[in-house]
């Protein structure tokens, strides 16, 4: 037995596809209407689908341009300040303190000795990590410590690699992934709709000055 399905044949961009996709999983049009995924540019869609599927683009487009419009793109040095409070973000978070360093044992609470000697009182000792915690540093004043000490190289400031043959990779800001796309606003990079629509929600303008 054969099946014939009449569809309509989409050639598109990459980023256009993956929104197509996304409309497809979501059932935005009300159904699924992708009949087959052919390649990176190409679509093998339900044909009584075409017009809804316009009017969609259509008002997705005209929306796209007002957003546009409202919203606002950082330029270069807007951008690497961006990056920089990114970066020193995530230094505060590896140098937190524990929250529970402080927890102290309630008095309430039965103890139980192994022989009829009176407990004595002992000298508390300071582990490792306290004194890792008191006199910790930061990546930069690590890297200003070793030059002070090996002012001549080689040094961490002196290493370097010839530049590389191949271009540059870009990884998605969100999942790590490999990335194709770039945010309008912000530059960051993303590699899908829900990575954008994440990015927008949580990440996107946070840390502008």
């Amino acid at each position: 037995m054969v099946n014939v399905m009449k569809g309509v044949l989409v050639e598109c961009d990459p980023a256009m596809k993956q929104f197509l996709l996304h409309l497809d999983e979501t059932l935005a049009l009300g159904r699924k209407f992708i009949l087959q995924d052919l390649d990176e540019t190409h679509l093998f869609i339900s044909a009584d689908i075409v017009e809804t599927l316009q009017a969609q683009m259509t008002s997705r487009e005209s929306g796209r341009v007002k957003d546009v419009e409202r919203r606002k793109v950082l330029d270069d040095a807007a951008r690497k300040r961006r990056a920089r409070k990114a970066v020193e973000a995530l230094e505060q978070d590896n140098f937190h303190e524990d929250p529970h360093a402080d927890l102290v044992m309630s008095k309430k609470v039965p103890k139980f000795a192994d022989s009829n000697e009176k407990p004595t009182r002992k000298k508390k000792s300071k582990s490792a990590e306290y004194y890792k915690m008191r006199f910790r540093k930061t990546f930069a004043q690590l890297v200003e410590e070793d030059a002070s000490f090996r002012p001549d190289p080689p040094n961490y400031l002196s290493a370097q690699v010839p530049p590389s043959q191949f271009p540059d990779r870009h990884f998605c800001a969100v999942c790590g992934f490999p990335s194709n796309y770039t945010c309008i606003p912000c530059g960051a990079r993303y590699c899908c709709v829900r990575c954008l629509g994440t990015h927008l929600d949580t990440r996107c303008l946070k840390w502008t000055a």
